[in-house]
């Protein structure tokens, strides 16, 4: 596989992230509601305007990649990992481990103390990355509007 190169989200980048990420929620899902996904409306004014990061990831000059790491209900020593999605392609891969280990890295040199992350139960795969990243669970919250169950986790850093 190349080096994953990263670099921050620019403007020209929504369309195709947009549809990565909302791809990536069809197959975890099985169905889209895309009223559900707000942010996913104008990445720049959710995350980057705000002043938290959100970056992509390419292989070969193509997008197969992306994550956010943003700040904690505007504390300055807790962030959040959120929508990290990887190309179907690429999956499988260390993508998406490469993009959190790279979100943890940007997380220390911020100062933040603590990284939270959110996943449900059902998807293994995600609660496996993080855990190999040293996420440890700390709560579950049954989600009866939807069906399944949150599993937050947090990192200490």
């Amino acid at each position: 596989m190349s080096e994953i190169m990263f670099r921050p989200f620019a403007a020209s980048d929504q369309a195709v992230v947009r549809a990565l990420i909302l791809s990536g929620l069809a197959s975890r899902f099985g169905t889209l509601d895309e009223s559900l996904n707000p942010d996913l409306i104008d990445l720049w004014a959710s995350y980057v305007a705000p002043g938290d990061t959100f970056l992509v990831a390419e292989l070969d000059g193509q997008i197969a990649g992306c994550g956010a790491l943003i700040r904690e209900h505007d504390s300055e020593t807790i962030g959040r990992i959120v929508r990290v999605s990887v190309d179907t392609g690429h999956q499988g891969k260390g993508v998406g481990w490469q993009i959190s280990q790279h979100l943890i890295a940007i997380a220390q040199r911020r100062g933040f103390k603590e990284i939270l992350v959110e996943t449900n139960e059902d998807w293994q795969s995600a609660m496996r990355l993080y855990q190999s990243l040293g996420f440890q669970e700390y709560a579950r919250e049954p989600n009866p509007e939807f069906g399944f169950v949150e599993v937050h986790m947090r990192l200490m850093l």
